[in-house]
């Protein structure tokens, strides 16, 4: 009966995380169905399974006296007791500072890049990792001309003195194996606090010397800044 009773608690939990979206603050987006899938599945057992015990204890009490529980089935409860616990929050600031920022790999064929930009009626909004492919690789077009929207958390560095940097977390699967995506801003007057979300109006800075190098970071002029009170229910990007 324990053992049933942690499996619903455990579907319970997690059919909870997809349903308010905090699920994303662990894994990427793409494991939202298997995720309620693996829920309904937890609750499913775990409640035959109690109707099961229910049905052999009516007809032998006696044996369901008798009968003990597997103890690993306890195990379940460790991490029900981490999700109880813990409140689930997305990778920020400080785990940006113990890890070097990625940029995206050169793409196999310049098409990538021949669908123009118009940003006419405003802001195109991109993701970083899309920015930084653009600002790296693309040779095709004048991309420092265009006005792009970007959003991510505040990353302050000594290295801007009048910006910060705009990271994103670019993860594979899940939060664990989430990389930094940074694009240096410059062009602002005021100061931010880490891990504020913002949205920014931005236009790629090209090299002083013409000369993009992987190994700096990817530098934009800021148009226009905003605050986002409330994050993203998908913090991250996937771009792999």
């Amino acid at each position: 009966m324990g053992r049933a009773a942690m499996m619903c608690v455990v579907g319970a939990i997690t059919l909870r995380l997809v349903i308010t979206g905090e699920f994303g603050n662990f894994v990427q987006q793409h494991m939202q169905l298997p995720l309620t899938i693996a829920a309904v599945l937890l609750i499913f057992f775990g409640v035959v399974e109690v109707i099961g015990d229910l049905r052999d204890g009516r007809h032998d009490p006696e044996s369901s006296r008798r009968a003990v529980a597997p103890t690993v089935g306890w195990l379940l409860g460790l991490p029900v007791l981490v999700l109880l616990s813990v409140a689930p929050a997305a990778l920020g600031a400080t785990a940006a500072e113990r890890v070097d920022p990625i940029v995206p790999s050169e793409p196999a064929s310049p098409e990538a890049f021949i669908e123009p930009i118009d940003s006419s009626d405003g802001p195109i909004q991109m993701p970083v990792y899309d920015f930084m492919s653009r600002a790296l690789w693309d040779d095709g077009s004048d991309f420092s001309e265009v006005e792009v929207e970007l959003e991510g958390l505040v990353v302050n560095s000594p290295e801007v003195d009048d910006g910060f940097l705009l990271t994103k977390f670019a993860v594979s699967c899940c939060a664990a194996d989430g990389l930094p995506l940074q694009v240096m801003l410059h062009g602002l007057d005021s100061t931010y606090d880490n891990d504020q979300w913002v949205r920014v109006a931005v236009q790629w800075r090209p090299p002083d010397d013409g000369v993009v190098d992987t190994d700096d970071y990817v530098e934009a002029d800021v148009i226009e800044i905003e605050v986002v009170d409330d994050p993203p229910d998908n913090p991250y990007e996937t771009p792999f």
